[in-house]
This record gives C-alpha cells, structure tokens and sequence, in this order.
C-alpha cells in the first residue's frame, strides 16, 4: 500500500488581523465596521455601505446609506471617504403607490470646495401628471436645489440634505408650482 503524506493545514484566519474602518472627519472619526486582512495593503480601497443612523444615533435617518471607501491604513485603522449614499431600495418602493406619479431627477452640482456632486431628487404627486408638469417640477426642483447648495461646502451641503432642510426648502418651493405628496433627495 502506498503512504498518504499528510501536509499540515494552514488557516487562512489566524494569520489576518482585524482593521477598525473610521468615518471621515465629517462623522468624527467614528468606527464603522471591522475587517479582516492579511496586510493594510489589501484593505485600500474596499467600499462599505453603512446606515446613517448608525453614524448619528437619529431614527429619523435610516433610510440612508452611506458609502465610504478606504483610503488608507495605519496600525489597526483604516480611514475612509465619503463617496455618496444612497435611500435604501425598500424605502423608495414604499414611497410609490398606484395612480401616483413620480418624478425622477438627476444632475451635477459644483459646491464651494470644487466638488461635483450628483443630485438625484425625488418628487412624489398624488395623482397622475402630464409630462409638461414632470418637466416643470424638475427644473423648479433644480434651481432650488442650486441655489441652495452651490455656496456651500460638502460637509455643509450633506448636513442639510440629511437632516431635511433642503427636502423642506424644495418642497415649499414645489408647493406654489403644483401640490406635491412628498420629496426626498
């Protein structure tokens, strides 16, 4: 019979460590999530998708998540970027009912600090519109939404959109071009 030589299995796990991934400044440097990597090589540039309320504590904002990437590693940290966020899937379909109309938006936005921003508003009516209205509430919807943010730097102009200050501004303005149910950007 002929001998088996057995080589000795090497876990892949104990030899990883585990990186605290931090918030941006924005968020205080808060620690988001963990992971696990071999080297602090192979964490740079990995994106994590996070709920906001997370980050602030507030219930009001879980509809929200956030994406960071990693920028950097140092020790056991690795520090991250804003790189956007977006609502979350089930929050929009629940927004949508039958015999409502909603209004789509999407446009590029250059803030203070040269930063270009992509803006995708949405802008729920209560009944069916014809595409001439759609038009209108988007370019109202735009200009409000410029107006408001190209003065400001990104951390200020993510605070408003996330605490629902420009969501107000745009609705009120909506309000006098056509009555909408409800906006969220």
């Amino acid at each position: 019979m002929a001998k088996v030589s057995r080589t000795k299995v090497k876990d892949k796990w104990k030899s990883k460590s585990w990186y605290s991934l931090r918030a941006p400044s924005l968020f205080n440097y808060a620690v988001i999530a963990y992971t696990p990597a071999d080297n602090p090589d192979s964490i740079v540039g990995r994106v994590t998708k996070i709920p906001l309320e997370k980050l602030t504590g507030e219930q009001g904002q879980k509809n929200f998540l956030v994406k960071f990437k990693i920028d950097e590693a140092r020790g056991n940290n690795a520090f991250t970027s804003f790189r956007g966020h977006e609502l979350t899937s089930d929050y929009k379909r629940a927004l949508t009912r039958r015999k409502n109309s909603r209004i789509d938006c999407n446009f590029i936005l250059s803030l203070q600090d040269d930063v270009n921003v992509r803006i995708k508003p949405i802008i729920l009516v209560d009944k069916r519109i014809k595409k001439s209205q759609e038009k209108l509430l988007r370019a109202v919807a735009h200009e409000e939404i410029e107006t408001s943010l190209k003065k400001m730097s990104l951390s200020e102009a993510l605070k408003k959109i996330y605490y629902g200050y420009l969501r107000k501004e745009v609705s009120t303005a909506l309000q006098t071009t056509y009555p909408t149910k409800h906006g969220e950007i």
